[in-house]
């Protein structure tokens, strides 16, 4: 029974991602006082070693027609409801969520909440006052224009992208610190996949590990 309660106490951190590259295996590494899982929408050609704390599962429907994004994210609402979330988070994922998820969210966990760690300043406007490096790759377009990254941490409440209220925001990674650390030469350098992902996977480690923990603590009091 005690063992029981202890359980309960943990509390349970959902990802959704579409790429392995992300913060949640890191999150779960540094602190271990979270059940954290990681849910992609493909399947990946390795072996992922999994820590005490750190599960990984497929939920991989991506073949599916447009006309079945609905049907979709429904089995997604049923499938992520398995894990008893206390906090979603969304990193790198490639779907925009919609309403229809988070209505089925609200009414069978009304307290739970979704965020959205975007690698990019949602605070920069272009010259038609929108943001500028909103949606997907927008570190790259960032990294080229500014010569740095920041991201953003910020709420989903509804299915228009990145309009959440804006929790935190990172320090910057500066093409001068990938050039002293010998992970990026150039901003062109970005376009390179396995490049772009070394990037942002520095950027995580030591600019957003620790913000997200932050963001989390105050999303779940």
């Amino acid at each position: 029974m005690e063992q029981g309660d202890q359980s309960k106490k943990r509390k349970h951190i959902v990802f959704l991602s579409s790429s392995y590259v992300n913060v949640a295996k890191l999150f779960a590494k540094e602190y271990s006082d979270f059940d954290v899982f990681l849910i992609l929408d493909r399947k990946f050609p390795f072996e992922i070693e999994d820590l005490d704390n750190f599960y990984t599962y497929t939920f991989d429907k991506s073949k599916m027609y447009e006309r079945d994004k609905e049907r979709y994210f429904d089995n997604l609402g049923i499938y992520v409801n398995e894990f008893e979330p206390d906090l979603i988070i969304t990193n790198n994922y490639t779907k925009l969520i919609p309403n229809s998820f988070m209505d089925f969210l609200k009414f069978t966990r009304p307290h739970v909440k979704i965020l959205n760690i975007h690698h990019a300043d949602l605070r920069i406007l272009d010259e038609n006052n929108e943001m500028k490096f909103k949606g997907l790759n927008a570190e790259i377009k960032e990294m080229l224009d500014e010569a740095m990254i920041i991201t953003t941490i910020h709420r989903i409440t509804d299915e228009s992208m990145d309009t959440g209220e804006r929790l935190a925001f990172s320090h910057e990674t500066t093409i001068k610190e990938l050039k002293t650390k010998s992970l990026l030469h150039k901003p062109e350098d970005m376009f390179n996949f396995r490049t772009k992902n070394i990037v942002r996977s520095y950027h995580e480690r030591t600019k957003v590990l620790h913000l997200l923990h932050k963001v989390v603590e105050k999303e779940l009091q």
